[in-house]
């Protein structure tokens, strides 16, 4: 049976004022209060793109500077197999919002999933500290596969992080983010690829999700488990331990195809 990528999303806007969280799946950039997105599907051999933006709260905007990445992004995967170009996007959102007064400075992260073949690997691209986890088939469990860009993950990665040590919320300032502004700069970093088994999946998420729960806390996704059924059961979680931030996933799995075709 021919293997396919299906996936899943979910949206929502919490005890947030406003939702500044966009996805992109199945090719639509959605920006909504609270929504499961319709269960849609890939064949392994296909390219395709998933995608989650973060408007940060802070910036004026963050909610436009989230949907109109993704739209650069969708534009990006609609006309090139290839990885998508973090410069192109921010020169996207330049044009979008720059010019405009009211949402100059608008800024948001980005994680993202592309595929073109061969049909196993998928690439992987972030910016900033939404992110990117595997979930194992072999192992049953979740494990992130994405660095925060921020103050804390470098003196990690430096050596410098001392065990035991409690650090101020300013640790958590980005280092990396997109911004509607000419003068800002984004790195272009390379994607990770990652191999993918029959039944492992991927969870692309806000830091609405990972903030309130980390990933070891989440229910595994077995093989025979509808995706909406583990989303509902995520947003349940957030529910009772009365998450504020708004919270954006993109559950995607490979599996082989007509499995699950009747969700």
């Amino acid at each position: 049976m021919p293997l396919i990528y299906e996936m899943q999303a979910l949206t929502w806007r919490a005890r947030s004022a406003r939702q500044q969280d966009a996805i992109l799946i199945n090719g639509k950039v959605i920006q909504h209060d609270g929504l499961i997105s319709r269960h849609c599907h890939a064949a392994a051999n296909a390219p395709w793109c998933a995608a989650v933006a973060d408007g940060i709260s802070s910036s004026p905007g963050a909610e436009q500077a989230a949907e109109q990445l993704l739209d650069g992004v969708r534009q990006q995967a609609s006309h090139s197999a290839q990885s998508i170009s973090f410069q192109a996007l921010q020169q996207h959102l330049n044009r979008s919002l720059a010019n405009n007064e009211k949402y100059y400075g608008a800024s948001t992260t980005l994680a993202l999933v592309s595929h073109s073949s061969p049909q196993n690997f998928v690439n992987i691209q972030h910016l900033g500290d939404s992110r990117v986890y595997l979930f194992s088939s072999h192992s049953q469990q979740w494990r992130c596969l994405t660095r925060d860009h921020n103050y804390l993950e470098q003196l990690r990665l430096n050596g410098e992080l001392q065990a035991g040590e409690q650090y101020a919320t300013i640790y958590n300032a980005l280092l990396y983010y997109f911004c509607a502004d000419p003068l800002h700069e984004v790195p272009e970093l390379a994607a990770q690829e990652e191999y993918l088994t029959p039944d492992d999946a991927l969870l692309l998420c806000t830091d609405g999700l990972h903030d309130v729960m980390e990933c070891h806390e989440w229910p595994a996704l077995q093989a025979d488990m509808a995706l909406k059924e583990w989303l509902k059961m995520v947003k349940q979680m957030l529910e009772e331990r009365k998450a504020y931030d708004n919270a954006s996933m993109v559950l995607v799995r490979l599996t082989e195809g007509e499995k699950h075709d009747a969700e």
